[in-house]
């Protein structure tokens, strides 16, 4: 299981990831449950339904990417013969400043320093580089326990005019390619990709379900849980703050 503290606005909150349970006390303060693991045991809240991709890594490397369709194997070679190179990195500051120039440009909310530090424990950060430019980073949550692994931040430079995008899209590949043979090798049995948006009509959305399934792997339903008190102080935060993102 994964758990931190974390600011919704005004609102302080307990976010778990993978939770197996709920603690009594957790039932009157704002407390979020994502993808709570079936045990047999209940939660009391607000339910809601959510899918995601997840892909096995209990397989050897050679199945796992054969799962890829053809192009995805191709430009992942490809951008290893450009000689671009994946490494993980504790510079939180080098992420924070990558994702957020990402994030101005997509109109999607930034990161914060302070609340990549509370994640510390669980957090993991990958970049794709060619010489010294980061042309894709992403960011990951670790839960040992349940030997799963999953996509948290992503951001690349696709959108900035002064780098190639072919390149930068072959090196993201690459990257998520990387990263899965490294948490394989870590002992983890899950890649989880992260939202599916099913039976959605958003062309944007559509273009991130077809990149995520090209890599192979099954669409699995995600239950999660908001204690009754966080659901309705949100509600609250809602009528007088934009929408803060989770993560």
């Amino acid at each position: 299981m994964i758990a931190y503290n974390r600011k919704y606005g005004l609102l302080n909150v307990r976010v778990k990831w993978f939770a197996t349970k709920q603690h009594f006390s957790e039932i009157f303060v704002p407390t979020v449950f994502y993808h709570t693991r079936k045990n047999g045991t209940s939660f009391l809240g607000v339910k809601e339904v959510s899918h995601t991709l997840e892909i096995s890594l209990d397989q050897d490397v050679q199945s796992l990417h054969g799962q890829f369709i053809k192009s995805y194997r191709q430009q992942i070679r490809q951008s290893e013969e450009q000689g671009v190179y994946c490494c993980f990195t504790d510079d939180l500051e080098a992420f924070v400043e990558f994702f957020n120039d990402f994030a101005e440009t997509k109109k999607i909310h930034p990161v914060s320093l302070p609340m990549l530090r509370e994640m510390k424990d669980y957090l993991k950060i990958s970049f794709a580089m060619l010489g010294d430019q980061i042309l894709a980073a992403h960011s990951y949550i670790l839960d040992h326990q349940n030997a799963v692994v999953r996509t948290f931040h992503s951001a690349t430079k696709r959108l900035d005019d002064t780098y190639d995008k072919n390149t930068v899209g072959k090196a993201n590949k690459l990257l998520h390619f990387r990263d899965m043979v490294y948490f394989k090798d870590e002992g983890f049995k899950t890649y989880d990709f992260g939202g599916i948006a099913l039976n959605t009509e958003n062309p944007e959305l559509k273009g991130i379900n077809n990149f995520k399934m090209a890599f192979g792997g099954n669409v699995k339903e995600s239950i999660n849980y908001y204690s009754c008190t966080y659901y309705v102080l949100r509600q609250i935060m809602r009528m007088i703050l934009p929408p803060v993102s989770p993560s």
